[in-house]
């Protein structure tokens, strides 16, 4: 029992990796949509947006994905390295899979939606957190403009 209670956990970490490398690639592909919006968008709210996600992407990195990542590799920090590099390119892949499904010059709702799911799923604290929130308030704003 105690085994399987100790996999478990493992598992759950490695998921929660998972899905915080893709809210990565969310991050960054919204960064990027960022800049082709039309110029109906302003700038003081695209950068409060930019602000909150730069915020959150590196509580992710520095909260869930490096520790977890290190952890994984049984505290060998040279493997972690290689294997980030590993996660850099899928993000990558990701985010192109993204811009092949969301062409348009826009923000849309779908990607706030995505946003907000991943917040779900680790929140950061204090400074961050209000970032974060301001971010995901000012997304749904710029979401809204384009209905």
């Amino acid at each position: 029992m105690g085994c399987l209670l100790v996999v478990s956990k493992s598992l759950m970490a490695t998921s929660l990796i998972n899905d915080m490398q893709a809210c990565q690639a969310l991050i960054a592909f919204v960064d990027n949509k960022l800049d082709a919006v039309p110029l109906v968008y302003d700038k003081k709210e695209v950068e409060k947006v930019r602000k909150g996600l730069k915020s959150y992407n590196q509580f992710i990195q520095r909260e869930i994905v490096s520790p977890g990542l290190l952890k994984f590799n049984g505290g060998d920090k040279e493997k972690a390295h290689q294997m980030q590099k590993q996660v850099d390119i899928y993000k990558t892949t990701l985010v192109k899979q993204l811009e092949l499904r969301y062409p348009q010059k826009r923000l849309l709702m779908d990607q706030v939606i995505a946003m907000n799911n991943c917040t779900k799923k680790s929140v950061p604290s204090n400074k961050a957190l209000d970032a974060l929130k301001e971010a995901l308030n000012t997304m749904l704003k710029l979401a809204k403009m384009n209905n």
